[in-house]
């Protein structure tokens, strides 16, 4: 049990997907924007993305700290720590998620009023939330905390690999555009930490220690012997595997209130995976064991019994003994929930601000975004964004956007800080890749007659090309 769980935590880092990218939302000209904003309508009639080059990202999140907040520099060689500081400065619950996603095909088709596309892609996401009492008791010990209750296992994971074909379509009716994307999911591989408590306490009158357990963990795609014997540890397994299916959907509304303001707002990833192949789980179910120290009575007469005895290791042991099943379940995506307002001051510059919050293990994630879009010429478009997040306050990026010989370049991120100073930052997180471009549909509606006091033409948050 012990190999198949440091087996387990061996491959997280490799479980690592950018679900969340805020300046991308204000970016209609790239088809890809659509994914996070589903109202988003790109001006080029039609825009391919071919397999991996077309889109590539890459996000790390932690609200906890940073490297350099953790280890200070004393001299080239040399690198100090010191936790008490860095434990002050924790919440009660903190979060670590990394992640990328790579697409492996998509096109999109805008025409005058409506617009429709399709995409397949890779995703991979790890979000992580552990306690401030885990380094409390690791640095203090009990000792601090007498008559105090710690909860060091209060742990939340949801880590997953899984395949994504979804549609994209938005429909404009008068003032209003409409959009969605359905969903079809596959899931690969998947560890969720149902429930997970282990808490300490240490009685005040004879400093007795109580220890509660309750772990859940349940894992798919993670191969044990009988597993192997059967094959099922290959590649094309992994990558090929439609038995853990799922359903999702991306829901978004615009209104244009004039010729220059929208607002929007949506829901992203609402759905869920059912995990059925390779199933491992393991718990413990609520335990709780007491030790009440060693007898000194028993040392002083040279009785060595309580060291070498079972009792203590025993109750020990048990505490921590996981039950396998493999019965199968079910696990939610990380939903979003944004509210976008725009506004166009001319065809050169238009201003933008974001508020969204998503779900990142346990705890619920809020970011504000402020967005500034400079259409330089009809191939060129440069942003700058600020957004303030849950415990990362800092984060200056942008986005430029070049389209030319029918191919579209772009590179787009949260946080440009975080490529100037990586070890200061909490948040980093970037978006690239080159679609193939085609057709201008902005042209075609400026050329056809727009009825008096409809405003359905307007295109999506920013402007084109």
């Amino acid at each position: 049990m012990r190999n198949k769980l440091l087996a387990i935590l061996s491959f997280l880092p490799l479980l690592s997907a950018a679900q969340e990218s805020y300046t991308l939302k204000f970016l209609p000209q790239l088809h890809q924007s659509q994914w996070f904003n589903a109202t988003n309508q790109t001006d080029a009639e039609i825009s391919v993305g071919l397999p991996a080059i077309s889109g590539i990202s890459f996000y790390i999140y932690n609200s906890g700290f940073t490297y350099n907040s953790l280890f200070n520099r004393v001299n080239d060689s040399t690198l100090s720590i010191n936790p008490g500081s860095f434990i002050e400065k924790l919440k009660n619950n903190n979060i670590v998620a990394f992640g990328a996603d790579v697409s492996l095909l998509s096109f999109n088709v805008a025409k005058t009023d409506f617009s429709y596309g399709f995409s397949v892609t890779d995703k991979a996401d790890l979000r992580f939330s552990y306690p401030k009492d885990l380094f409390k008791f690791a640095w203090y010990g009990n000792g601090a905390y007498i008559g105090q209750s710690l909860n060091i296992g209060d742990f939340g994971l949801q880590a997953s690999w899984y395949r994504e074909y979804a549609l994209h379509g938005t429909k404009n009716y008068k003032k209003w555009t409409f959009g969605a994307s359905p969903k079809l999911l596959f899931g690969k591989t998947n560890i969720n930490v149902k429930e997970a408590n282990l808490k300490l306490y240490t009685a005040p009158d004879y400093y007795a220690l109580t220890a509660d357990a309750n772990v859940n963990v349940q894992t798919s795609g993670f191969a044990d012997s009988a597993d192997r014997a059967a094959g099922n540890m290959s590649f094309p397994g992994y990558a090929f595997n439609t038995r853990n299916a799922g359903l999702a959907i991306d829901l978004g509304a615009k209104y244009q209130i004039n010729e220059q303001i929208d607002v929007a707002g949506g829901i992203n990833n609402l759905g869920y995976i059912n995990w059925k192949s390779n199933i491992h789980n393991y718990s413990t179910g609520k335990k709780s064991f007491t030790f009440e120290g060693f007898s000194l009575d028993n040392l002083f007469q040279g009785d060595t019994d309580f060291i070498s005895t079972d009792q203590y290791l025993d109750s020990m042991k048990d505490l921590l003994e996981f039950e396998k099943t493999t019965n199968s379940y079910r696990t939610t995506l990380p939903v979003e929930f944004y509210l976008i307002g725009n506004y166009r001051l001319n065809p050169y510059h238009s201003f933008g601000g974001q508020l969204s919050t998503q779900r990142f293990a346990r705890k619920m994630v809020v970011a504000a975004t402020l967005a500034y879009q400079y259409n330089v010429s009809r191939h060129l478009t440069v942003a700058l964004s600020y957004t303030a997040k849950s415990n990362a306050a800092f984060n200056v990026g942008g986005a430029i956007i070049a389209r030319f010989l029918g191919m579209q370049w772009y590179f787009a991120t949260d946080n440009w800080w975080a490529s100037v100073k990586p070890l200061d930052s909490k948040n980093t997180n970037f978006r690239l890749g080159i679609n193939l471009a085609f057709g201008d549909r902005s042209k075609k509606k400026s050329a056809s007659p727009t009825p008096a006091g409809d405003d359905s033409g307007q295109t999506g948050t920013g402007f084109g090309y």
